[in-house]
């Protein structure tokens, strides 16, 4: 094996003595074809990883859109007529780049699959791009890292994951991070930013970047704990993947947000690094979750211990956590530039105390000088201050309670849910199944999901009333997205949520129909206790259905509630809602409701609901209740 990963070096090597003549490498090159058609190389699964074939995607196709990836015109949906092509360019160094240099990674799998004499093929061309590369990364070992979700930004909300390189020397932030991400257009607003996302109107790139620029905006920017999964890869392992990550320089390939997307692309470099890997197969081929893509690299034994890398901001909060009020005022007084460092040395608190006071002012300061949020040299005047305090403070015992290590990610719930249930409605009982396919809600096991996010795609039910034999759609969210942040003096983010999708709603007691809907809020939240958060949030919902009189409702309102965890396993969310009509539908009263959901967690990928609420919508009030049993997969 190690051989086999030295074929480049050896080819760039080999042309002592006469060149091949043309007859000797047309037979030779004849010979070569027969072997790989003999051998069926082009149904080979390395083969496909190597151009991009997703398994089961319309026939056989490459996922790859750029043409300068393919020597065959047919080489997109033709495997067998592209590894033909990749031998005619071994035995053609015309072509500007070589394609000998283009696509280093096919040639030594075709080496050692073959048993090509390099002395029977024309002297190939120095490299220079590829051993540059691999002489400044010098890889010797692998990370998969996952960066936390933020639900505050639509492209990373369900997190993110790239590479990280390591070299001889042992220090993680001289490595390089690998990366696959969309090129976005600036300009796009967020409406647009999704719709691209979500339809291919993006093409994604690899690219290669230092990784302490990837920490630097990760952990102490976007406020994302990191975490590191450490790959089992062998030095050779590496060299294969960075050999095939050459091939996609520049190359281009349409990024979707739901599958064709930053993880599951960074899946080929790890199967290009070991055959037989074949972690692409395993994913799901319609709906690929970051998190996901760590749990298959896990199932396949390619990691053996995971490193946490908390953000800048959760010290920061943990740091809060430890002090008093006024001291934890003076630090942000410090930092805004209302107090004097020094100040904190006359306060009568232990020095312990007034070291923790010192430490948050310093991380809070850098957090800003990191966010931009403060000018460079007034962030050494202050930072400089801050240090000299400490400084005349002296040798302080350190008893600060370590920073909490929380559930790695893929210790939480699987992001895909179904459930079955039943309940009652009014006076009639039903039976309900539905399907989420992504992500988390409160009532979920919430081990290994970012505190305070709900976020649901495409999560619908359906609901059988036996007593009248008819079927209805209860709901359909295809988009919700929540996030409620407690206030605090630091960061001081507001609560916020939107929603579009479809539901039943009563019009009369014997009338129910289907309404679509799109709405938004924005408010703030409290914390009331460690697992008990308040919130009180103003909404604006439009409604669209034939019922009403005007075909449509846009009215405003808001919402107020707690979400809780009274005991680990149970957690429960209690709303009350109203919305009243400005425009459209106005005669018929506001719609009102409140309710109570309730989750139960039976194990890592089970859960029970139970669910009740009372609502009056159009002056019909009605009752229900449900029990759901929820799957995880």
């Amino acid at each position: 094996m190690h051989a086999l990963s030295l074929f480049l070096l050896v080819l760039l090597a080999a042309g002592a003595g006469v060149p091949p003549s043309q007859a000797a490498s047309d037979a030779y090159l004849a010979e070569l074809k027969g072997r790989a058609n003999s051998l069926a190389l082009h149904d080979d699964a390395y083969w496909r990883v190597l151009l991009h074939v997703r398994p089961g995607v319309a026939g056989t196709r490459s996922l790859v859109d750029d043409p300068r990836f393919f020597l065959s015109p047919s080489g997109k949906t033709d495997p067998a007529a592209e590894l033909l092509a990749t031998l005619d360019g071994l035995f053609d160094n015309t072509s500007a780049p070589a394609a000998f240099c283009r696509f280093p990674a096919r040639y030594a799998w075709l080496a050692g699959k073959l048993g090509i004499d390099p002395t029977r093929i024309p002297r190939p061309p120095p490299c220079p791009e590829v051993d540059n590369i691999l002489r400044t990364i010098d890889g010797q070992s692998a990370e998969m890292v996952f960066a936390s979700g933020y639900v505050n930004s639509p492209a990373s909300m369900f997190g993110h994951t790239f590479l990280r390189i390591d070299s001889r020397v042992k220090s993680p932030l001289l490595s390089f991070a690998v990366n696959y991400a969309a090129r976005t257009d600036p300009s796009d607003g967020g409406i647009a930013f999704t719709a691209k996302g979500m339809f291919g109107g993006y093409q994604g790139y690899y690219s290669v970047m230092p990784y302490y620029d990837k920490v630097r905006e990760y952990s102490n920017i976007d406020q994302r704990d990191l975490w590191e999964y450490p790959l089992n890869l062998t030095p050779d392992e590496v060299r294969r993947l960075l050999l095939h990550l050459v091939e996609m320089k520049d190359i281009a390939t349409e990024y979707f947000f739901f599958d064709e997307n930053c993880s599951y692309e960074l899946l080929f470099l790890v199967d290009a690094a070991r055959p037989g890997a074949r972690l692409t197969e395993t994913m799901d081929r319609y709906w690929v979750i970051p998190m996901d893509t760590v749990r298959a690299v896990i199932a396949a034994g390619l990691v053996d211990n995971v490193v946490w890398r908390p953000s800048r901001a959760l010290r920061i909060r943990h740091a809060r956590t430890l002090l008093p009020e006024r001291e934890a005022v003076l630090a942000v007084g410090i930092v805004d530039g209302t107090v004097p460092a020094g100040s904190v040395l006359s306060e009568p608190v232990p020095d312990a105390t007034k070291v923790r006071a010192l430490d948050l002012a310093a991380l809070l300061a850098q957090y800003r000088i990191a966010k931009k949020g403060m000018e460079h040299k007034v962030f050494q005047e202050r930072f400089y201050a801050i240090l000299s305090a400490r400084t005349r403070l002296g040798p302080v015992e350190d008893d600060t309670p370590p920073l909490p290590v929380p559930a790695p990610p893929e210790d939480g719930h699987r992001s895909a849910r179904a459930h079955l249930g039943g309940g009652w409605r009014g006076s009639e009982g039903f039976l309900e199944a539905g399907i989420r396919p992504a992500y988390h809600d409160y009532t979920d096991p919430p081990e290994g999901y970012t505190e305070g996010s709900l976020i649901e795609f495409l999560s619908g039910a359906v609901r059988w009333y036996p007593e009248s034999d008819r079927f209805r759609l209860s709901r359909l969210d295809l988009i919700r997205i929540e996030s409620l942040d407690p206030f605090d003096p630091i960061f001081r983010k507001k609560s916020w949520k939107v929603r579009m999708g479809f539901e039943t709603r009563d019009f009369t007691r014997e009338r129910d129909a289907l309404v679509s809907f799109a709405g938004c809020g924005i408010g703030g939240a409290i914390r009331l206790r460690k697992e008990t958060v308040a919130y009180l949030l103003g909404e604006v919902e439009g409604d669209f259905s034939r019922r009403y009189h005007s075909a449509y409702r846009i009215g405003g309102g808001g919402s107020a509630g707690l979400t809780a965890e009274p005991v680990r396993g149970w957690r429960l969310r209690a709303e009350g809602r109203g919305i009243w009509g400005a425009l459209g539908e106005t005669r018929e009263g506001p719609d009102l409701s409140v309710s109570l959901r309730q989750g139960f967690r039976i194990g890592r990928d089970l859960s029970l609901t139970a669910d009740v609420s009372r609502s009056v919508t159009r002056r019909v009030g009605r009752t229900e209740g449900t029990l759901s049993l929820h799957r995880y997969f």
